[in-house]
């Protein structure tokens, strides 16, 4: 028996469905097609636990956040309980797991292979010949606002090296010229190298997949959910603007996936939660420090250790309890516009460690000032605007199923057990 999971993160279903009504995408229009399951989660957006790197953690456990209580990315090893690919490898069902969000390979045996989400950075890819594709789109996702690095220049000859081997070179090598284009065409949109990037790893999850044939596969794609949150426009639609091109390339993913599953392979798509637009909404603006070490540095935090994470929010280390206490001051002590500018939280089981993230999402004149203690600083010499945000999560979803058995209504952790139960041998009629 034969399971193909697609994370297709935070996909809106009416999105997709006007994206069949005016665009030629067929693979997309044969989704839709399939047996509808609608989910919810109990959580709400004024909490903090209404985000993807929460709402997966629940789908992989079966169990709502407010039991696994994993409320950041990196915070999986914290995780007490365990993940459908440890579940599964108990019954003896191998797994291929391919950038599944705030998840680890623990302690499953039978995960064939097994490439973490590039924020999770206690990680590393199995087999490890796919740490020459996880270590560049570390490096990318952690120092997006950062395009001087150079860092990942060095890494492409492992990497095409790595799509050579497995037959992909030539598709690798188109990609770079259709990039270049659309780059171009799209002023250098982050969208545009996110979309590509879900192409090139779609394609390569598939080799992975065809070469191992695992009973449980599982690909995470993210580029529908970024297309939402920056560029959900009136015009979303039309030819030519960033949601029909993303749109377009998923549609070709999908076929790609068509034409590889099995004759009675099971097919799932969803999504762990949805989005809403917020065009009517008061404006909502993301920023982002421009280097994280470098602001670090200028408001007095120095010999610390820096994890990125997918947004506006890191990790930070330090060398001692005292160290890390005094950074959380300083942090805490932060204001613009008379409002505090992050949220910082420490970690009793980890004293050492702070969690931060900017909470700041009003606009602000572009000489702008912030304080930290008795200090001011250009709010602009150190952060950057990112996006005036166009969709926000809501706590309900979609799941969507080439065959009818998955329940009408689930809350989003009852995908496990219901995935589960597909593997529970079958007993025979009395």
């Amino acid at each position: 028996m034969k399971l193909f999971l697609l994370e297709l993160n935070e996909f809106n279903i009416e999105l997709l469905q006007k994206a069949v009504e005016r665009l030629p995408v067929h693979n997309i229009r044969r989704l839709l097609s399939f047996h509808r399951t609608k989910t919810h989660t109990g959580d709400q957006y004024e909490s903090d636990f209404l985000e993807p790197w929460v709402q997966w953690v629940s789908v992989h456990t079966g169990i709502p956040s407010s039991v696994h209580q994993i409320k950041h990315l990196g915070d999986v090893p914290g995780l007490q309980v365990k993940q459908l690919w440890e579940k599964l490898s108990e019954q003896g069902v191998t797994s291929g797991v391919w950038g599944a969000m705030n998840a680890s390979l623990a302690s499953s045996r039978d995960s064939l292979f097994f490439l973490p989400d590039p924020w999770s950075a206690s990680e590393t890819a199995f087999p490890e010949e796919l740490n020459a594709l996880l270590n560049p789109l570390r490096l990318i996702s952690k120092n997006y606002t950062n395009r001087s690095n150079s860092s990942i220049f060095r890494q492409l000859q492992g990497l095409f090296a790595l799509f050579a081997k497995n037959g992909l070179g030539g598709c690798f090598a188109k990609q770079i010229p259709l990039l270049l284009k659309n780059a171009l065409l799209f002023r250098g949109a982050h969208f545009v190298f996110i979309s590509a990037l879900d192409y090139l790893s779609a394609n390569l999850f598939l080799k992975y997949k065809e070469r191992y044939n695992p009973d449980f596969s599982l690909l995470f794609l993210n580029s529908i959910a970024h297309l939402q949150h920056h560029h959900w426009h009136g015009h979303e639609l039309q030819p030519g603007t960033p949601l029909a091109y993303g749109f377009t390339v998923i549609d070709q993913i999908l076929g790609k996936i068509f034409s590889h599953l099995g004759p009675d392979e099971l097919f799932v798509v969803t999504n762990a939660l949805s989005q809403k637009n917020t065009n009517e909404e008061k404006p909502w603006i993301l920023y982002r420090q421009k280097d994280q070490n470098q602001f670090l540095r200028a408001i007095g935090i120095r010999d610390v250790t820096v994890e990125a994470h997918m947004t506006h929010d890191a990790h930070l280390f330090f060398s001692s309890k005292e160290a890390a206490l005094e950074a959380k001051r300083l942090l805490e002590s932060a204001h613009i516009n008379g409002e505090n500018l992050f949220l910082v939280e420490s970690y009793p089981e980890e004293p050492n460690k702070l969690f931060y993230k900017i909470l700041f999402t009003d606009s602000v004149s572009p000489n702008a000032i912030f304080t930290v203690g008795d200090q001011s600083f250009r709010f602009f010499e150190l952060f950057q605007l990112i996006v005036t945000r166009t969709g926000k999560h809501i706590p309900t979803g979609d799941l969507l199923c080439n065959q009818p058995i998955f329940s009408e209504t689930i809350e989003n952790h009852e995908i496990f057990d219901q995935i589960l139960s597909f593997y529970q041998p079958k007993m025979a009629p009395c």
